[in-house]
């Protein structure tokens, strides 16, 4: 297939954007959800991840639109099949390795696989220099709280984890064989984590800092290691905002880390 054929690419998830835009086909993206980075060309919004605009869709005639297994509603993605859209969807990913398979498919199907190949290369090496630059492992325990209400966490099965073996540390809930879970308040205290690392998005926001620091008696309370990072940042996973998170989580984990 050649990158030409797609003039009119909507995107139906943040992730998915962030992998066009790197690509270099921004300019084709004619279409993308509230939740998606902006970018530097002009493109109309076209709803939410679960429930996009389906006239717009329509008017904005596009020649490929592109969802995720996970993100988007399985409903809808045959709805726009059923009106005679091409679709293209990305697959769930459980890890790095996951990510950058995911990634180079996207460009194979745009043309593009030259441009992935060194975008995977870059993000390899980067993540390498971050761990080789981590002494030991710490094993320093982290709770991560992607939803507040209910209070949710990653378990095992999704590519957080990753993020934990590249910076030598342990996802509490890692033992837990699923992808996302609810979790209670009085669980996580018994786990003690040493450090807990909030995902500002959806309900998650600075509020749940204050309300973490009523718990005393967990160690990253105690020791003021509880810390709020962007969703844009790494939870739109390609496999350079893969590696941009691991260097992040890194500084903030490690006080003496540089990654220069």
């Amino acid at each position: 297939m050649s990158a030409k054929k797609y003039k009119r690419i909507i995107s139906l998830s943040p992730s998915v954007t962030e992998s066009l835009y790197e690509l270099g086909v921004e300019q084709f993206v004619k279409g993308i959800t509230i939740y998606c980075s902006k970018g530097v060309t002009e493109k109309e919004i076209i709803g939410t991840l679960l429930e996009p605009n389906i006239e717009k869709i329509t008017l904005l005639n596009p020649d490929l639109i592109i969802s995720t297994k996970e993100g988007n509603s399985r409903a809808i993605v045959e709805k726009l099949e059923r009106l005679g859209f091409e679709i293209y969807i990305m697959g769930t990913v459980k890890n790095f390795s996951g990510i950058c398979t995911d990634y180079y498919n996207l460009a194979k199907k745009l043309d593009r696989e030259k441009e992935a190949g060194k975008i995977i290369d870059v993000a390899k090496h980067s993540i390498k220099e971050v761990y080789h630059k981590i002494s030991g492992f710490s094993k320093l325990k982290i709770f991560w709280e992607i939803g507040a209400r209910p209070l949710y966490t990653a378990g095992k099965q999704s590519f957080v984890s990753d993020y934990n073996h590249y910076t030598k540390t342990v996802n509490i809930y890692g033992d837990v064989d699923m992808r996302y879970l609810a979790v209670n308040i009085e669980d996580v205290v018994k786990r003690n984590p040493d450090i807990i690392v909030l995902v500002n998005m959806g309900d998650v926001s600075s509020e749940e800092i204050r309300n973490w620091n009523k718990y005393k008696t967990i160690k990253a309370v105690k020791n003021n290691k509880v810390f709020m990072i962007s969703g844009d940042d790494m939870f739109a996973p390609t496999p350079l905002t893969f590696a941009k998170g691991v260097a992040m989580l890194a500084k903030v984990i490690y006080e003496d880390f540089d990654d220069k």
